[in-house]
């Protein structure tokens, strides 16, 4: 209870404030630190109520639930973002096509994919450019019914690749460290082996034998597409030279598909 210098008390009850008088059997006099000596107070209204005055407590927990609704209400509005899950190997690989125009044609992946994704592109140029046709004969000297048989051409295809490392050393053997040149391309030159350094020099080795632009698209989204060209003299002129399209997914020991331009249909 709290007395207030007009002798009225005020009480808490149920968190609203009652103002009362404290009764007197006569008029209650007021002594004040002034000149004047005396007061007479005139009798109030005996109860009145007020508005209820929260605690602070009470304030608090209103503004947290009003806070906690209004989040509430703007995340319905705004959906939380999640990341986007990451695309697979696989994936990429044919997103990055598609931004290039080009699709996939699957390889077997035996360890000769390479060579066959190379054979197979070189026999449709040999069968639909007479220049090229003309061209490749005389620069690699090779029996006409090679250009008829895939599997073929690829062997052979691997076996002028370790006779160009081997004929050129000094051009290739700067790209290869901490390992046996030599070794290394007696391997390569079994069937169906892939496994070496030396993979990663197979697109500029072939493209100088042949004197063709290479373009590899991969799997990578920060280097989607890899450019090749020969070192050497080229097969063709600038203008007119062919160009052999890869898809590579270097996920673990990489793989070499071929990648084929889409038809307008295929495009939208």
């Amino acid at each position: 209870m709290i007395y207030t210098i007009e002798n009225v008390y005020i009480q808490p009850v149920n968190h609203n404030i009652l103002f009362n008088t404290i009764t007197a059997p006569q008029p209650p006099i007021i002594y004040l630190p002034t000149s004047v000596t005396s007061y007479t107070y005139s009798q109030p209204i005996q109860t009145q109520y007020i508005y209820p005055i929260h605690t602070i407590n009470q304030q608090t927990n209103e503004f947290k639930k009003v806070s906690q609704d209004f989040v509430q209400k703007e995340r319905a509005k705004t959906p939380v973002k999640r990341p986007p899950t990451p695309l697979s190997s696989d994936e990429q690989l044919n997103l990055n096509l598609s931004r290039y125009g080009y699709r996939r044609q699957l390889v077997n992946g035996d360890g000769n994919c390479f060579f066959t994704a190379i054979a197979s592109q070189l026999i449709t140029l040999y069968n639909q450019d007479r220049y090229f046709r003309i061209a490749i004969k005389q620069r690699l000297n090779l029996p006409e019914n090679l250009f008829t048989n895939i599997t073929q051409l690829a062997r052979t295809l691997r076996k002028l690749v370790c006779l160009e490392w081997k004929i050129n050393d000094t051009k290739y053997k700067p790209y290869i460290n901490d390992v046996n040149y030599y070794d290394e391309i007696r391997k390569f030159r079994s069937d169906k082996f892939y496994s070496s350094i030396l993979g990663d020099i197979l697109p500029l080795t072939i493209s100088n034998l042949i004197g063709v632009h290479i373009k590899i698209i991969t799997n990578l989204s920060q280097c989607p597409l890899i450019d090749v060209c020969p070192q050497d003299e080229p097969l063709l002129s600038m203008k007119s030279m062919p160009i052999l399209t890869l898809a590579y997914n270097q996920e673990n020991d990489g793989h070499y598909d071929i990648a084929l331009e889409k038809r307008d249909k295929e495009r939208f």
